[in-house]
């Protein structure tokens, strides 16, 4: 019985060595990977006269990994068709999933099945450079990177706009303030159309403005572009004590990773948060179209993130009767990014515009039926976040 009793204890106490070794490991992989990676692209050496084909996607691959979860920095998607065009398109899952290890092994839960599947092998990390191995020929390896937000502007608005392509690429604008307030429109490829308020908890406020200051707005470049047709133009506008502080206009998303990567949840979030509908024309707001003051034969055109920013501050305004002195038309441009059909020829305005005319303070709208609605905003919108620089002579196009 002794001997029994002996070898049950020492079974139990192998066991449970086993079990703290397994944890020992488990927490010193953890220790390793934690932190903030965007992937090495390695440029082989290519002597042929063609260039090389372009990777599977060119856009940066990123990620930030904790002791319990991995975000990837470009989202997890599954695919999805539009109900209005039959065009396929795609559907946000979200960013984050959790992870286990088992020796060197990480694996992760698909979102797509909610199945745990193996994803890498650590292979070995040398300060701040990572490697991962997905079989015994194939290796990704990975750069540390380091921000400090303390150094970095916070804002108190950030507005963001797709203008669509040449394709089924979503055609949004979605504003978010400092305390939360969410004010979107779906205008095309996405599920639902028209126009919506929310509000979004203070975690996830944080977490999509902390995106894009790890982005450092204020230090990027006004203009980004790709070298080929047919993309689409994201515009994401920042205000700072009621003024534009910047606007960043990017074609094909050609800029800055950490900027490519702010993109992500503050497109997607209209689909993991609870809409309320608004009415459509309070105030007026045109389809694939964006707004321009015309003054003397020169022109102002906004970027569709300035134009929905306008919007959203008309949204504010008081309603006025006082006359003022017309300094400006303000008219409509075309989109002319997206050359698709419009996916909201189905949708009527309540209203028919006939003109808008402005001092910069005070908006007048006047419809076919002879009604007029004047807007107050209470400060002068194109003096606060404009130059006289900033009107020249149109273009054919912008006539």
């Amino acid at each position: 019985m002794r001997t029994i009793i002996l070898l049950i204890s020492i079974t139990f106490l192998l066991s449970c060595n086993s079990t703290i070794d397994q944890q020992k490991a488990n927490k010193q992989l953890r220790e390793q990977i934690v932190g903030n990676w965007e992937r090495i692209i390695e440029k082989e050496n290519y002597s042929g006269s063609i260039p090389p084909p372009p990777p599977i996607s060119s856009l940066p691959q990123g990620m930030t990994i904790t002791y319990d979860s991995i975000e990837f920095n470009l989202g997890f998607y599954k695919a999805d068709r539009d109900t209005l065009t039959g065009k396929r398109t795609r559907f946000y899952l979200g960013n984050k999933t959790p992870y286990k290890t088992d020796k060197d092994s990480i694996i992760i839960k698909n979102l797509l099945n909610e199945q745990w599947e193996f994803k890498w092998k650590f292979v070995k990390r040398n300060t701040d450079t990572l490697i991962l191995a997905v079989n015994d020929t194939t290796f990704f390896k990975y750069k540390r990177l380091y921000y400090n937000l303390d150094t970095v502007a916070n804002f108190d608005q950030i507005i963001y706009s797709s203008s669509g392509c040449y394709g089924s690429c979503p055609i949004i604008d979605i504003s978010i303030d400092k305390e939360g307030n969410v004010l979107f429109q779906g205008e095309g490829y996405v599920k639902p159309l028209g126009f919506f308020s929310a509000k979004l908890n203070p975690q996830t406020k944080k977490y999509i403005f902390d995106k894009f200051r790890r982005a450092n707005p204020l230090s990027l470049l006004n203009e980004y572009s790709v070298g080929h047709t047919d993309d689409q133009t994201i515009t994401t506008t920042f205000i700072k004590n009621g003024e534009i502080v910047k606007t960043i206009q990017d074609y094909g998303m050609a800029g800055k990773s950490e900027l490519i990567w702010a993109y992500v949840p503050i497109a997607n979030i209209y689909s993991k948060i609870k809409l309320d509908t608004l009415p459509i024309d309070e105030p007026f707001y045109p389809k694939l179209h964006y707004y321009a003051f015309k003054k003397g034969g020169l022109i102002l055109p906004l970027e569709k993130s300035e134009s929905f920013y306008l919007w959203t501050e008309l949204q504010k305004a008081k309603l006025s009767n006082k006359l003022f002195n017309l300094k400006y038309k303000l008219t409509f441009i075309g989109n002319y990014t997206y050359w698709g059909p419009n996916p909201n020829k189905e949708r009527k305005h309540k209203y028919e515009i006939s003109s808008i005319t402005t001092d910069g303070q005070y908006f007048k709208f006047e419809f076919n039926d002879s009604k007029s609605i004047t807007y107050d905003l209470g400060y002068n919108f194109i003096n606060r976040n404009f130059r006289q620089k900033n009107l020249w002579k149109p273009m054919e196009w912008e006539e």
